[in-house]
């Protein structure tokens, strides 16, 4: 595989697409047909703690770059319990502290919703709908809200996925800048198998073009590239993977979301192309060709 000059894996260069992007949207969505003229929101931190970054209908900036500690006011408890807070009359509230009220009245706010989107037991992100009169929060708005978040959280644990998989692809293409051991080898052929069953999951456009990133590097982890022999189609190379995972046909077919008929099909396509006439023969051929780690 193509090192830098410090010997660092090419896959450090994917980044992990910002949250605060994935926050936006989700106010966004969350802001269609909830009816609450204000919406704001944060990512939480390894310090349990919110920094505000997207908005929807402020008209101040009062609130921008504002940190909610876990626990204090109405997000900050949200951030804490993992659940779902409401306040109707947010400056005479006993339900909560105030080390906010200067902000949220600055905007005018004064019935406010908190919604945690929890992710494997954590806060991740807090998303608040607000009115600027004492009213109370509908039911409407608040599974609108909810919605949002939990497809918020989602997001952000696919990404976590993302992440963990191109970790596991990195460290095992640094530690064999050579040939790949056959365990090393299902490690990473694995974390290409999970990668594609994410970007089918996923709808956010950067994921995708990530996972293709990765994928395009895959190909070359402990092989060198030639400029000549067989090549695969993509679908070709999915069905190949899994079967150097040892899957069988029906469940390649159910993972893929094709006919077990197509799978043979894909099959019989790649050991012609490899010359070989069986499933073994096909992936030892494939690793001598290059085509898999």
């Amino acid at each position: 595989m193509e090192r830098t000059d410090r010997g660092e894996s090419p896959l450090g260069d994917l980044k992990r697409p910002s949250d605060a992007d994935a926050l936006a949207a989700a106010l966004r969505a969350g802001g269609r047909g909830a009816g609450l003229p204000v919406m704001f929101g944060g990512i939480v931190g390894d310090g349990a703690s919110a920094l505000l970054t997207g908005f929807v209908g402020t008209r101040s900036r009062i609130l921008q770059n504002l940190v909610i500690d876990s626990a204090r006011g109405l997000g900050g408890r949200a951030i804490a319990e993992g659940r779902v807070g409401v306040v109707t009359d947010y400056a005479n509230s006993s339900e909560i502290t105030h080390e906010y009220d200067r902000e949220v009245a600055g905007e005018g706010i004064e019935s406010l919703l908190a919604v945690p989107a929890v992710v494997r037991g954590r806060t991740r992100a807090v998303i608040y709908g607000g009115l600027r009169r004492v009213e109370q929060i509908g039911d409407l708005a608040v599974n609108r809200i909810v919605t949002s978040a939990a497809r918020l959280a989602g997001e952000i644990q696919i990404r976590d996925e993302v992440d963990r998989r191109v970790s596991v692809i990195a460290e095992s293409a640094a530690a064999q800048p050579g040939s790949v051991p056959t365990g090393v080898s299902e490690a990473i052929i694995s974390s290409y198998v999970e990668l594609a069953d994410i970007a089918r999951s996923t709808t956010d456009p950067q994921i995708a073009g990530r996972l293709r990133d990765v994928e395009t590097l895959l190909r070359t982890i402990g092989t060198e590239s030639r400029e000549c022999g067989p090549r695969l189609s993509p679908r070709e190379y999915d069905v190949l993977s899994h079967v150097a995972l040892g899957c069988a046909n029906a469940e390649i077919a159910d993972r893929l979301g094709l006919r077990p008929e197509t799978v043979k099909s894909y099959l019989r396509a790649v050991m012609t192309k490899l010359e070989v006439r069986n499933r073994r023969e096909a992936v030892v051929a494939a690793r001598r060709h290059g085509l898999l780690p």
